[in-house]
């Protein structure tokens, strides 16, 4: 006896259930005696149906689909995977991109469906939208935002929002765990992003402590200014939590980009910390200066103009006595947008207040 095709109960992207049936889904217009199903594509104007027993075992009668009415034997598939996707967006905080990757990479242990999983740039809208179910809605003025008791606190029940400013509009949020394990590092990491941040803030300021040779994020502060204000209420808060949790915030290190309001404002509350400019930045301040000389396709295709830039950016290694020598060693000879870098390097990096910091 000839296998019978196979009956596929699968969610669809509006969270109803549909019918997969000989590589065609359908979906429910009508229960009674029987289930009665039409084509999906019956705006496009296909009369395709089967009617089914109320338990979905079998078909009791079909109408034909049009010609143009696609078949896509892997589609039933290719729509669980789709709602695991789904569910798994609306259900947990890892990021899309990562869940996305973790199921493409169990699927491809699986050479017969490994070819069918669904592409990132077909699933991706509707990860997001998922994801985007789980958070209120913001309103659509400022002052009138209030923070539901559930993003207040962790998983484990430990307060998160650690304050909150009407006035300067910002949001700092640590636990008390947090503030702890900052008291105990004796390195502190502090950076800003801008790109990725809600609307009516300008960026996402965040602190994090050296543990184990590696960043760990233990304050995240949403702010609307990156002034010294700014920087003095979140490096306030701190202190004011740290004191109820009796313990001291006086790190040794604090390293940082070279943002002249957020150095001032360590140097006020943590007078006793050494500043140090993280290198990455400084190496990227200097890559772009590259780029507005137009010195990249030098640096691309010239070895020595390349090997010249590296070893420039290579002195921040050298004991601060010696990085003028080295820099004119590196500087002799020099013509043109070369020389021009090298002005630029003198003036912006190696100031008596600045050297020490990228050093």
């Amino acid at each position: 006896m000839a296998n019978l095709p196979e009956l596929h109960l699968v969610q669809n992207r509006c969270g109803g259930t549909s019918l997969v049936y000989e590589g065609r889904a359908y979906k429910l217009k009508r229960a009674a005696r029987k289930k009665y199903w039409r084509c999906s594509q019956d705006k496009k104007g296909c009369g395709g149906a089967v009617w089914t027993n109320l338990d979905v075992t079998t078909v009791i009668k079909r109408n034909d689909h049009i010609e143009s009415c696609p078949v896509d034997e892997h589609l039933a598939y290719k729509m669980e995977k789709r709602a695991v996707l789904a569910q798994r967006s609306a259900e947990e905080t890892k990021p899309i991109p990562a869940i996305y990757d973790e199921e493409a990479s169990a699927a491809s242990a699986e050479p017969s469906t490994s070819g069918h999983f669904p592409l990132f740039r077909r699933v991706r809208a509707a990860m997001y939208g998922h994801r985007a179910k789980r958070f209120p809605r913001l309103p659509e003025h400022r002052h009138d935002l209030v923070i539901p008791d559930q993003f207040k606190t962790t998983k484990s029940g430990e307060d998160f929002l650690l304050c909150q400013s009407n006035c300067r509009h910002i949001l700092v949020f640590a636990t008390g765990t947090n503030i702890r394990l900052l008291a105990a590092c004796r390195t502190w990491g502090m950076d800003g992003t801008f790109k990725i941040v809600p609307q009516w803030y300008q960026q996402l300021f965040t602190i994090h402590a050296f543990v184990a040779g590696k960043l760990v994020p233990a304050v995240y502060c949403l702010c609307t200014g990156k002034d010294i204000g700014t920087y003095g209420y979140i490096f306030q808060a701190l202190i004011d939590k740290a004191a109820v949790l009796e313990v001291d915030l006086n790190p040794d290190t604090i390293i940082c980009d070279f943002e002249t309001a957020l150095i001032p404002a360590i140097r006020g509350y943590f007078p006793n910390t050494r500043v140090q400019g993280c290198y990455f930045h400084f190496c990227q301040a200097v890559h772009r200066k590259v780029g507005e000389l137009g010195l990249k396709t030098r640096y691309r295709t010239e070895e020595p103009t390349k090997r010249k830039i590296r070893m420039l950016l290579a002195t921040a290694f050298l004991p601060v006595p010696h990085v003028n020598t080295g820099v004119s060693l590196l500087e002799a000879g020099t013509t043109g947008n070369l020389s021009a870098l090298f002005q630029y390097f003198r003036q912006e990096w190696m100031t008596d207040e600045r050297l020490p910091l990228w050093n």
